[in-house]
């Protein structure tokens, strides 16, 4: 139950997507089918969220079709990723905060005390929804109105928030390896002095890259329209929260990032949708044809680019965090499934399998163990991710089973000695690098 903690994980996603499993055969699609459930969340959140500051129902809408139509959105909540699930406790984070400051209403407490628990129990930068609480407390509630029992219920209400969701934080503490969870977090992130010994990197360097990742994920037009929110004079104390709101995770991460891609952003940018959805509310309600049809030209960028993400996704401008990492490089998956079929198709004959693959955890061999768990004539076994020899273990192997050898080109170093006595099943090619080359999951059987 707390297998993840063993890498310094967050539970909670894995234990959403076991239940998934139970009815989804292909463990791919289960554990995606949670995203698409919390990004399901995170467009009802966002409407929610649209309608209680602004007090719109068209705004409402509007944010929630942005968010249904944005690539970034429609990416990460496709992926079994534990991204889209902290996105979404972050959503409902700020519509229960709002709802908190404006009615001091207990339940409203105990429900932010669960959002920000969930997500602290899905990924460390959770943390940063305390501080959301607490701004759209400044920015939503009315001090003229504050009395001495409206004190008492605004200090019990945060109190309550705080020990609830660190009361959830806690019951990771029952599972072995809490600890590292903070020593995994030192592998992604500098230290406090360690950002003051060099405040400008990578800070400089990472908010480039968040700008090009908001140019190309958000598009275009759909930050010229969150610009436009500002237009409504009426709606400017919101459009500063959710500036804010935005804004503070946004820098913070790129000041204190060693690893920086761009699916660690998603939480942070999903409070500039309302903004959006209020820029084409102004849009909307101008008058002038010409005006009115520039709704459609606004909308049609990230529907295009939507599309063409769905169909033929190397075809589309991508950033290179995603393109590397999810179908160019080493860490693309493509061809596991076609291989682990394989496998199992010769289980069925009522053959035994031995394969061993590059790599000790990570895309292998852990994608090839998922695909044929509980089938006990298959055995899958990592080794070193650098390949300069045939792994003893698989050269040790009974020859009475069918012996399996998977890597990536990029990792195979074999000589030609070692590569006789392996024999190309199958090469699953991923897509093609910017330089014209590309990488290729090999499929070898032993001699």
């Amino acid at each position: 139950r707390f297998l993840p903690l063993s890498d310094g994980k967050q539970p909670l996603f894995m234990w959403a997507t076991m239940p998934a499993l139970k009815f989804i055969s292909d463990p791919l699609i289960a554990g995606r089918a949670v995203s698409v459930l919390a990004g399901l969340g995170s467009l009802i959140g966002i409407g929610l969220l649209g309608l209680i500051l602004f007090s719109d129902p068209f705004i409402a809408l509007f944010s929630s079709l942005i968010y249904a139509i944005l690539p970034f959105t429609m990416f990460f909540d496709r992926m079994a990723l534990a991204d889209s699930l902290l996105a979404m406790f972050g959503v409902w984070s700020l519509v229960f905060a709002v709802k908190f400051a404006k009615t001091l209403q207990t339940e409203y407490a105990i429900y932010l005390g669960f959002a920000i628990g969930g997500g602290l129990m899905t990924k460390s930068p959770a943390m940063i929804f305390y501080l959301w609480a607490v701004l759209a407390i400044i920015f939503t509630f009315d001090f003229r109105k504050l009395k001495t029992g409206l004190w008492g219920k605004l200090i019990w209400g945060l109190l309550l928030t705080v020990v609830i969701s660190q009361a959830m934080y806690l019951i990771l503490r029952l599972g072995v390896g809490f600890q590292m969870i903070g020593a995994r977090n030192q592998d992604y992130v500098y230290s406090i002095k360690e950002v003051l010994s060099h405040p400008l990197s990578p800070l400089v360097g990472n908010l480039k890259t968040t700008a090009n990742w908001l140019f190309l994920l958000f598009t275009p037009t759909v930050l010229i329209l969150g610009v436009l929110g500002y237009l409504n004079s009426k709606t400017r104390r919101q459009f500063l929260l959710l500036i804010l709101v935005a804004l503070i995770p946004l820098v913070f991460q790129a000041s204190i990032a060693k690893v920086y891609t761009s699916r660690y952003i998603l939480f942070a940018v999903l409070p500039l949708i309302p903004l959006a959805g209020l820029g084409l509310h102004w849009l909307f309600v101008r008058k002038g044809i010409l005006i009115k049809s520039s709704v459609v030209l606004f909308l049609s960028v990230p529907i295009i680019f939507t599309f063409v993400y769905l169909i033929n996704p190397g075809a589309v401008p991508m950033p290179f965090d995603m393109r590397s990492g999810y179908f160019s490089e080493w860490t693309a998956g493509f061809g596991q499934k076609e291989v682990a079929q394989y496998l199992l198709n010769e289980e069925a004959k009522g053959n035994s399998v031995v394969v061993f693959t590059e790599g000790t955890f990570g895309t292998l061999p852990d994608g090839l163990q998922i695909y044929t768990e509980g089938h006990k004539n298959i055995t899958v076994v990592g080794s070193t991710p650098n390949i300069y020899e045939i792994p003893a273990g698989l050269l040790n192997t009974d020859k009475d089973n069918l012996r399996y050898y998977v890597l990536n080109a990029s990792r195979n170093h074999l000589p030609a000695s070692e590569m006789a006595k392996l024999e190309l099943i199958a090469e699953y090619p991923k897509f093609t690098r910017a330089d014209g080359t590309h990488e290729s999951l090999l499929f070898f059987r032993l001699k």
